[in-house]
């Protein structure tokens, strides 16, 4: 699954135990992510951190019991995993700016919806196509972003050029979780042949609108965006990671023949998913095939 229904996977995991307690490790499990990594990707797409999300979501519904049930407050406050009725009272009055009391008193209202990243982030698909290739989504959108990026050409390039990178990050004074960092690679230029050991490979690491990089060898630009169809690699298709690649590209090869769609001019990209506190990637990739529409199937 691609990393957008990760984060769906672990937002089911929380609507499911509202009412109970909740281990942020374990709703990270349910994304298959560490911690750190999950911290980000989630407000990268959601726009909140995970507490806050519990917390809103948690208020939210206790307002839906204040209006509809025979619940006191206090009632409604254990419900929802709080201590005591003060506990509550402080919290709500946090995110909905005045106490319970005053809340039910002055016939308030506030809804904080359960977020669905597949909806908002996703295109509706064929069903049939769908069917067939389950593991390929549209994204509605990519929007442009500020990157900074660096390419190395030569042998092993993914590898030198997400060492520059990571070199520079330690020192930039930018944080993976505070500035939503996304990193996306490509090859550039492209082997030519499939036993070139010499070529190019750029990595960009998006960077908050205000940045500015200063480096000898990091640069800054706007990486365009577009239509795309995203699929996780699969690891252990048929071997190391290079055939993984292969095998979900033949994939996206298949799939394009029947759908409405035909091959993009914009960027292709690879998006890398985990790191470590030392920006280095560790696990995880996505691509995202360029795409745009040709005609109704």
């Amino acid at each position: 699954m691609n990393y957008y229904e990760r984060i769906q996977r672990s937002i089911d995991y929380v609507e499911e135990n509202l009412e109970n307690k909740i281990e942020l490790s374990k709703v990270a499990a349910a994304a298959y992510m560490s911690l750190a990594n999950y911290y980000r990707l989630f407000f990268a797409l959601t726009g909140h951190t995970v507490k806050d999300y519990i917390r809103r979501r948690r208020i939210s519904l206790s307002v839906e019991e204040m209006e509809s049930s025979q619940l006191n407050l206090l009632e409604i406050a254990l419900k929802y995993g709080y201590e005591n009725g003060d506990s509550f009272s402080r919290a709500f009055k946090r995110i909905v700016g005045c106490s319970p009391t005053d809340f039910k008193r002055n016939e308030q209202d506030y809804c904080f919806r359960r977020v669905n990243v597949m909806d908002k982030y996703f295109d509706i698909q064929n069903p049939e196509l769908l069917e067939r290739f389950p593991e390929i989504k549209i994204l509605k959108e990519l929007e442009p972003m500020k990157v900074a990026y660096y390419c190395f050409f030569g042998q092993e390039p993914e590898d030198n050029a997400f060492k520059v990178v990571s070199k520079w990050l330690r020192h930039s004074g930018l944080n993976m979780e505070k500035h939503k960092l996304r990193f996306f690679g490509y090859n550039n230029p492209s082997p030519s042949k499939p036993d070139q050991k010499e070529y190019g490979y750029e990595v960009c690491v998006t960077i908050p609108d205000y940045y500015e990089v200063d480096d000898k060898l990091v640069k800054e630009k706007i990486l365009p965006g577009g239509l795309y169809a995203v699929c996780a690699v699969k690891k252990g298709v048929s071997g190391g990671s290079g055939c993984d690649i292969a095998y979900t590209w033949e994939r996206f090869s298949e799939w394009l023949k029947d759908s409405k769609y035909t091959l993009g001019n914009h960027q292709w990209l690879e998006e890398h998913l985990q790191f470590n506190g030392e920006f280095e990637h560790i696990a995880g990739m996505d691509l995202y095939m360029p795409i745009k529409k040709t005609r109704l199937i």
